[in-house]
Protein backbone atom coordinates (compact mmCIF):
# COMPACT_ATOMS: atom_id res chain seq x y z
CA UNK A 1 0.00 0.00 0.00
CA UNK A 2 1.42 3.64 -1.10
CA UNK A 3 2.12 5.45 1.60
CA UNK A 4 0.49 9.10 1.41
CA UNK A 5 2.50 12.13 0.56
CA UNK A 6 2.81 14.91 3.15
CA UNK A 7 1.14 17.82 2.82
CA UNK A 8 2.78 21.55 2.36
CA UNK A 9 1.42 22.47 6.22
CA UNK A 10 2.45 19.05 7.37
CA UNK A 11 5.98 19.54 6.47
CA UNK A 12 5.90 22.88 7.93
CA UNK A 13 4.19 21.73 11.38
CA UNK A 14 7.08 18.78 11.65
CA UNK A 15 10.04 21.21 10.59
CA UNK A 16 8.73 23.51 13.21
CA UNK A 17 8.57 20.86 16.19
CA UNK A 18 12.15 19.42 15.22
CA UNK A 19 13.13 22.96 15.45
CA UNK A 20 11.90 23.45 18.52
CA UNK A 21 13.47 19.82 19.88
CA UNK A 22 16.36 21.25 18.35
CA UNK A 23 16.69 24.74 20.64
CA UNK A 24 15.69 22.81 23.40
CA UNK A 25 18.34 20.28 23.61
CA UNK A 26 20.62 23.37 22.66
CA UNK A 27 19.91 24.65 25.85
CA UNK A 28 19.77 21.85 27.49
CA UNK A 29 23.48 21.03 26.79
CA UNK A 30 24.38 24.45 28.33
CA UNK A 31 23.07 23.82 31.72
CA UNK A 32 19.23 25.74 31.04
CA UNK A 33 17.23 22.89 31.94
CA UNK A 34 13.64 22.69 32.90
CA UNK A 35 14.08 23.85 36.53
CA UNK A 36 15.88 27.08 35.20
CA UNK A 37 13.50 28.46 33.12
CA UNK A 38 13.13 26.41 30.07
CA UNK A 39 9.72 25.94 30.19
CA UNK A 40 6.54 25.14 32.37
CA UNK A 41 3.73 22.47 32.68
CA UNK A 42 1.16 23.27 30.43
CA UNK A 43 -1.04 22.18 33.18
CA UNK A 44 0.07 23.37 36.36
CA UNK A 45 2.09 26.28 35.25
CA UNK A 46 5.03 25.05 37.18
CA UNK A 47 8.67 24.04 36.52
CA UNK A 48 10.47 21.31 37.14
CA UNK A 49 11.58 18.15 35.27
CA UNK A 50 9.20 17.78 32.17
CA UNK A 51 8.06 15.56 29.41
CA UNK A 52 7.72 17.63 26.05
CA UNK A 53 5.15 16.61 23.64
CA UNK A 54 6.59 15.58 19.92
CA UNK A 55 3.79 16.65 18.12
CA UNK A 56 3.13 20.13 16.73
CA UNK A 57 1.92 21.58 20.24
CA UNK A 58 5.21 22.84 21.78
CA UNK A 59 3.88 22.17 25.53
CA UNK A 60 5.36 20.21 28.46
CA UNK A 61 4.22 18.37 31.25
CA UNK A 62 4.89 16.86 34.68
CA UNK A 63 4.68 13.46 34.36
CA UNK A 64 6.30 12.21 37.76
CA UNK A 65 4.79 11.22 40.49
CA UNK A 66 5.02 14.93 42.38
CA UNK A 67 2.48 16.53 40.19
CA UNK A 68 -1.03 15.36 40.09
CA UNK A 69 -0.79 16.08 35.89
CA UNK A 70 -0.67 12.81 34.96
CA UNK A 71 -4.44 12.09 36.31
CA UNK A 72 -5.25 14.76 33.74
CA UNK A 73 -3.37 13.65 31.21
CA UNK A 74 -5.19 10.05 31.45
CA UNK A 75 -2.18 8.37 32.14
CA UNK A 76 -1.48 5.39 35.00
CA UNK A 77 1.84 6.26 36.61
CA UNK A 78 3.22 2.93 34.72
CA UNK A 79 2.31 4.56 31.62
CA UNK A 80 3.55 7.50 32.67
CA UNK A 81 7.11 5.82 33.71
CA UNK A 82 7.48 3.87 30.14
CA UNK A 83 6.96 7.35 28.58
CA UNK A 84 9.09 9.26 30.70
CA UNK A 85 12.11 6.08 30.13
CA UNK A 86 10.75 5.95 26.21
CA UNK A 87 11.60 9.77 25.90
CA UNK A 88 8.14 9.13 23.64
CA UNK A 89 5.62 11.32 24.40
CA UNK A 90 2.55 12.51 22.08
CA UNK A 91 -0.43 14.54 24.11
CA UNK A 92 -3.92 13.21 22.94
CA UNK A 93 -4.14 16.47 20.99
CA UNK A 94 -1.28 16.04 18.84
CA UNK A 95 -2.57 12.15 18.23
CA UNK A 96 -5.94 12.76 17.38
CA UNK A 97 -5.26 16.47 15.94
CA UNK A 98 -8.17 18.07 17.91
CA UNK A 99 -6.76 21.17 19.48
CA UNK A 100 -8.11 23.98 21.89
CA UNK A 101 -8.94 27.43 20.09
CA UNK A 102 -6.70 29.87 22.49
CA UNK A 103 -9.54 32.59 22.58
CA UNK A 104 -12.56 30.51 23.27
CA UNK A 105 -10.89 27.36 24.55
CA UNK A 106 -12.85 25.06 22.62
CA UNK A 107 -12.12 21.36 21.10
CA UNK A 108 -11.45 21.72 16.89
CA UNK A 109 -9.89 19.73 14.03
CA UNK A 110 -6.46 20.73 13.31
CA UNK A 111 -6.48 18.22 10.77
CA UNK A 112 -5.31 19.87 7.59
CA UNK A 113 -5.65 16.67 4.81
CA UNK A 114 -9.39 16.78 5.74
CA UNK A 115 -11.80 18.52 3.84
CA UNK A 116 -12.85 21.15 7.00
CA UNK A 117 -10.31 21.83 9.85
CA UNK A 118 -11.45 23.85 12.75
CA UNK A 119 -8.52 25.84 14.05
CA UNK A 120 -5.06 26.76 12.79
CA UNK A 121 -2.21 27.40 13.86
CA UNK A 122 0.14 30.78 14.15
CA UNK A 123 3.17 30.54 12.11
CA UNK A 124 5.59 31.89 14.07
CA UNK A 125 7.99 28.96 15.17
CA UNK A 126 7.95 29.73 18.75
CA UNK A 127 4.32 30.01 19.32
CA UNK A 128 2.18 26.62 18.73
CA UNK A 129 -0.86 28.47 19.56
CA UNK A 130 -4.05 27.60 17.74
CA UNK A 131 -7.05 29.49 16.87
CA UNK A 132 -10.72 29.74 15.05
CA UNK A 133 -10.76 32.05 12.11
CA UNK A 134 -13.53 33.71 13.72
CA UNK A 135 -11.79 34.48 17.17
CA UNK A 136 -8.54 35.38 16.03
CA UNK A 137 -10.06 37.67 13.72
CA UNK A 138 -11.73 39.26 16.09
CA UNK A 139 -8.91 39.70 18.44
CA UNK A 140 -7.27 41.68 15.59
CA UNK A 141 -9.99 44.05 14.28
CA UNK A 142 -12.04 44.13 17.09
CA UNK A 143 -13.84 47.39 15.61
CA UNK A 144 -13.85 46.71 12.15
CA UNK A 145 -16.30 44.15 10.98
CA UNK A 146 -14.90 44.01 7.20
CA UNK A 147 -11.63 43.44 8.40
CA UNK A 148 -12.64 40.66 10.32
CA UNK A 149 -14.65 38.77 7.61
CA UNK A 150 -11.68 38.90 5.05
CA UNK A 151 -9.37 37.93 7.36
CA UNK A 152 -11.21 35.40 8.69
CA UNK A 153 -11.82 33.88 4.97
CA UNK A 154 -7.59 34.08 4.54
CA UNK A 155 -7.52 31.83 7.65
CA UNK A 156 -9.85 29.59 6.64
CA UNK A 157 -8.50 29.39 3.41
CA UNK A 158 -4.93 27.93 4.87
CA UNK A 159 -3.14 31.56 4.52
CA UNK A 160 -0.14 31.91 7.21
CA UNK A 161 -1.00 34.23 10.00
CA UNK A 162 0.25 36.07 12.82
CA UNK A 163 -1.44 35.49 16.10
CA UNK A 164 -2.52 38.62 18.86
CA UNK A 165 0.21 36.82 21.03
CA UNK A 166 3.07 39.02 19.03
CA UNK A 167 2.20 42.51 20.24
CA UNK A 168 1.24 44.68 22.91
CA UNK A 169 -2.09 45.10 24.16
CA UNK A 170 -1.21 48.24 24.93
CA UNK A 171 1.28 50.27 22.62
CA UNK A 172 0.70 47.42 20.04
CA UNK A 173 4.93 47.25 19.38
CA UNK A 174 6.50 44.37 18.83
CA UNK A 175 8.96 42.50 21.32
CA UNK A 176 12.78 43.80 21.73
CA UNK A 177 14.48 41.32 23.46
CA UNK A 178 17.68 43.71 23.56
CA UNK A 179 15.37 46.06 25.69
CA UNK A 180 14.27 45.02 28.68
CA UNK A 181 11.66 46.93 29.17
CA UNK A 182 10.17 45.76 25.89
CA UNK A 183 10.25 42.34 27.48
CA UNK A 184 7.14 40.35 27.34
CA UNK A 185 4.30 39.70 29.50
CA UNK A 186 2.59 36.93 28.03
CA UNK A 187 -0.83 36.07 30.10
CA UNK A 188 -0.74 31.63 30.28
CA UNK A 189 -4.31 31.42 29.97
CA UNK A 190 -5.13 33.89 27.33
CA UNK A 191 -4.26 35.98 24.17
CA UNK A 192 -3.05 38.85 26.35
CA UNK A 193 0.45 40.14 26.21
CA UNK A 194 2.46 43.31 27.58
CA UNK A 195 5.56 44.50 27.68
CA UNK A 196 7.32 44.82 31.20
CA UNK A 197 6.96 49.04 30.80
CA UNK A 198 3.25 48.54 29.72
CA UNK A 199 2.08 46.12 32.75
CA UNK A 200 -0.69 47.32 34.61
CA UNK A 201 0.26 48.10 38.33
CA UNK A 202 -2.54 45.29 39.87
CA UNK A 203 -0.43 42.16 37.74
CA UNK A 204 1.72 42.08 40.93
CA UNK A 205 5.36 40.18 41.42
CA UNK A 206 5.13 40.45 44.85
CA UNK A 207 1.68 39.24 46.82
CA UNK A 208 0.24 41.75 49.31
CA UNK A 209 0.20 40.31 52.81
CA UNK A 210 -2.78 39.58 54.89
CA UNK A 211 -5.07 36.66 54.24
CA UNK A 212 -6.96 38.68 51.75
CA UNK A 213 -4.28 40.40 49.60
CA UNK A 214 -3.78 40.73 46.53
CA UNK A 215 -1.78 37.72 44.88
CA UNK A 216 0.82 37.62 42.79
CA UNK A 217 0.45 37.16 39.02
CA UNK A 218 4.04 37.87 37.14
CA UNK A 219 6.65 35.42 37.57
CA UNK A 220 10.37 36.75 36.04
CA UNK A 221 12.29 33.57 35.47
CA UNK A 222 9.83 31.12 34.75
CA UNK A 223 10.01 31.63 30.78
CA UNK A 224 13.19 31.99 28.76
CA UNK A 225 13.99 35.44 28.16
CA UNK A 226 9.49 36.46 28.94
CA UNK A 227 7.11 37.28 31.99
CA UNK A 228 4.79 34.51 32.90
CA UNK A 229 1.51 36.41 34.14
CA UNK A 230 -1.98 35.27 34.45
CA UNK A 231 -3.91 38.97 33.69
CA UNK A 232 -6.47 40.59 35.18
CA UNK A 233 -9.55 38.28 33.92
CA UNK A 234 -8.34 35.31 35.43
CA UNK A 235 -9.00 34.56 39.58
CA UNK A 236 -6.58 33.27 41.18
CA UNK A 237 -6.90 30.41 43.24
CA UNK A 238 -4.98 31.01 46.74
CA UNK A 239 -4.39 27.39 47.43
CA UNK A 240 -3.22 26.69 44.22
CA UNK A 241 -1.58 30.53 43.58
CA UNK A 242 -3.06 29.91 40.03
CA UNK A 243 -5.85 30.01 38.11
CA UNK A 244 -8.26 27.08 38.52
CA UNK A 245 -6.75 24.59 36.61
CA UNK A 246 -9.67 22.91 34.20
CA UNK A 247 -8.40 24.85 30.79
CA UNK A 248 -6.70 22.21 29.46
CA UNK A 249 -9.18 20.22 27.37
CA UNK A 250 -8.34 16.46 25.87
CA UNK A 251 -10.20 14.95 23.50
CA UNK A 252 -11.76 11.21 24.07
CA UNK A 253 -10.27 8.61 22.10
CA UNK A 254 -13.35 6.44 22.27
CA UNK A 255 -15.61 9.38 21.16
CA UNK A 256 -13.20 10.01 18.31
CA UNK A 257 -12.81 6.25 17.22
CA UNK A 258 -16.64 6.27 17.09
CA UNK A 259 -16.87 9.14 15.06
CA UNK A 260 -14.21 8.18 12.51
CA UNK A 261 -15.74 4.49 12.19
CA UNK A 262 -19.23 6.40 11.11
CA UNK A 263 -20.06 5.04 7.29
CA UNK A 264 -19.41 8.21 4.87
CA UNK A 265 -22.34 9.15 2.69
CA UNK A 266 -20.66 7.79 0.05
CA UNK A 267 -19.71 4.23 1.33
CA UNK A 268 -23.28 3.10 2.02
CA UNK A 269 -25.17 1.32 -0.31
CA UNK A 270 -27.25 2.57 -3.03
CA UNK A 271 -30.73 1.67 -2.77
CA UNK A 272 -33.43 1.99 -5.58
CA UNK A 273 -36.67 3.99 -4.62
CA UNK A 274 -39.89 2.52 -5.53
CA UNK A 275 -42.89 4.26 -6.86
CA UNK A 276 -44.68 5.93 -4.57
CA UNK A 277 -48.45 6.08 -5.70
CA UNK A 278 -49.76 7.42 -2.15
CA UNK A 279 -51.09 10.94 -2.20
CA UNK A 280 -49.26 13.59 -1.23
CA UNK A 281 -48.42 14.88 2.00
CA UNK A 282 -48.05 17.92 2.67
CA UNK A 283 -44.84 19.29 4.25
CA UNK A 284 -44.79 22.13 6.90
CA UNK A 285 -41.98 23.70 7.46
CA UNK A 286 -40.22 23.84 11.11
CA UNK A 287 -40.54 26.69 13.34
CA UNK A 288 -37.49 28.77 13.98
CA UNK A 289 -35.16 27.60 16.40
CA UNK A 290 -35.28 29.32 19.61
CA UNK A 291 -33.31 32.28 20.34
CA UNK A 292 -31.05 30.41 23.15
CA UNK A 293 -29.97 28.01 19.93
CA UNK A 294 -29.23 31.06 17.17
CA UNK A 295 -26.50 32.09 19.01
CA UNK A 296 -25.11 29.12 19.35
CA UNK A 297 -21.78 28.51 17.15
CA UNK A 298 -21.20 25.19 15.83
CA UNK A 299 -17.63 25.47 17.05
CA UNK A 300 -18.29 26.18 20.59
CA UNK A 301 -18.92 24.73 23.47
CA UNK A 302 -20.06 25.98 27.15
CA UNK A 303 -17.11 27.60 28.05
CA UNK A 304 -15.75 30.51 29.49
CA UNK A 305 -14.66 33.26 27.30
CA UNK A 306 -11.28 33.93 27.92
CA UNK A 307 -11.29 37.04 25.28
CA UNK A 308 -11.48 40.32 27.11
CA UNK A 309 -14.27 42.07 27.44
CA UNK A 310 -13.39 45.19 26.42
CA UNK A 311 -12.77 43.82 22.79
CA UNK A 312 -16.25 42.26 22.24
CA UNK A 313 -20.08 43.56 23.10
CA UNK A 314 -21.19 40.06 23.30
CA UNK A 315 -19.51 37.20 24.75
CA UNK A 316 -18.47 33.85 21.92
CA UNK A 317 -21.50 32.01 21.09
CA UNK A 318 -21.46 29.33 23.03
CA UNK A 319 -19.99 30.85 26.30
CA UNK A 320 -20.86 30.79 29.60
CA UNK A 321 -20.26 34.81 29.70
CA UNK A 322 -16.89 36.91 30.59
CA UNK A 323 -14.35 35.82 33.36
CA UNK A 324 -13.99 39.13 34.65
CA UNK A 325 -17.79 39.77 34.80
Amino acid sequence: MARRKATAEELRRLNKAREFKRKRNMLKAAGAGPDKGEDVCAICDDGGDLTCCEGCCQRAFHLDNKHNCIKTLGLTIEEAKNIIEKEDFVCKNCQYKQHQCFVCGSLGSSDDTSSQPEVFQCEHDDCARFYHPKCVAQMLYPDNHHSQELFELQVAAGERFSCPMHECIVCMEVENKNDKSMQFAVCRRCPTVYHRKCLPSDILFKPKKGPKGAMRRAWKNMLPGRILIFCMKHEIVRKLQTPARNHIIFPEANVLKTFQAAPMEQDMPEQKEAPDHSLPVQIHSPPPPAASDQNQCCCSSPFDSFAPSSLFMHPHPGSCGWLDD
